[in-house]
């Protein structure tokens, strides 16, 4: 299994095809409140008078975060980023990201779905439910589940609110809207975990987080260059990054529900020993930086 995986993202041999699956960070943008790595059972692994895990001393998501910063700070440290914070982003700029970002929050559904699936729940009743490592992922995965929604919803609120567009093709050369052939890798590494059961919850979890740490981050650093004394009516999107996308996706809620999945994410990690085999995960981590740092669009930065 752990083969399989490393050839798939090593070498970057998933398919790249519009027609595969991504999904997003959007998942939760607002705060939510366990399994052994394959599909598996295993009923005996965590029972209900199982003591509270130990705080680990050392987590996978922290490993992978210290292992790679210049990548890190080129997937969240982009022109468009800075662009957005200052509020010279065009609506057409905007819309044209916008409606890919929408793409990937729809497939995200999916995604969050067949990581639901599976979570094998333990046959011992549990009534506190907190103390159980596989209902915990399932609550956050739940909870994750009716965020995107929620998400999605406001992705069409603010749309409508400030003229945006959500089928914006990407290239001006097109009419035709689609994914891009980068938004396509996500949604190709999304479907690897619909349509694929060799790959393991801790794998899709490992993304899950990748991709909405990475989201928040970008965000948080956008929002380093809004500037106090402008009202977002005067910004080149009417106001929509910095009075409503903005401040949701950089927020504490967000970012809380970023720590709630590296927290079971490093718990599973940990019960797996997947520090073992740290470079499997690190290339995993690597392709998503990778996608995510190409994700942004290029745009002509105003220098003030």
């Amino acid at each position: 299994m752990f083969g399989n995986l490393h050839r798939a993202y090593s070498s970057r041999s998933l398919d790249t095809s519009p027609t595969s699956g991504r999904s997003s960070r959007a998942s939760c943008r607002r705060r939510n409140t366990d399994l052994t790595s394959d599909a598996r059972p295993d009923f005996d692994h965590e029972r209900a008078d199982s003591p509270t895990p130990q705080p680990l001393t050392t987590r996978l998501t922290s490993a992978l975060l210290g292992s790679s910063p210049d990548q890190f700070r080129a997937a969240t440290q982009h022109p468009f980023l800075m662009s957005a914070g200052k509020g010279t982003l065009s609506k057409h700029d905007l819309s044209r990201w916008l409606s890919q970002d929408r793409l990937y929050a729809e497939t995200y559904i999916s995604f969050i779905t067949s990581l639901i699936a599976r979570v094998t729940l333990p046959f011992s009743f549990i009534s506190d439910k907190t103390s159980c490592l596989r209902w915990r992922i399932v609550n956050l995965l739940t909870g994750a589940l009716t965020n995107i929604q929620r998400e999605i919803n406001f992705f069409t609120t603010v749309a409508q609110k400030y003229d945006l567009r959500l089928d914006q093709p990407f290239s001006d050369s097109s009419s035709t809207f689609g994914p891009n052939d980068i938004t396509a890798q996500y949604l190709s590494l999304f479907r690897l975990y619909h349509l694929d059961p060799d790959q393991s919850l801790l794998e899709g979890l490992l993304v899950l987080w990748a991709t909405e740490k990475c989201y928040l981050e970008a965000w948080t650093y956008a929002s380093t260059f809004l500037a106090q004394d402008i009202a977002g009516a005067d910004d080149a999107d009417g106001g929509a990054l910095r009075d409503e996308f903005i401040p949701n996706w950089s927020s504490a809620e967000f970012e809380n529900f970023v720590d709630d999945i590296a927290d079971v994410t490093d718990e599973l990690a940990q019960k797996d020993g997947a520090l073992r085999k740290i470079e499997v995960y690190r290339a995993l981590w690597l392709h998503v930086l990778e996608i995510e740092r190409e994700f942004w669009p290029n745009v002509d930065v105003v220098v003030s």
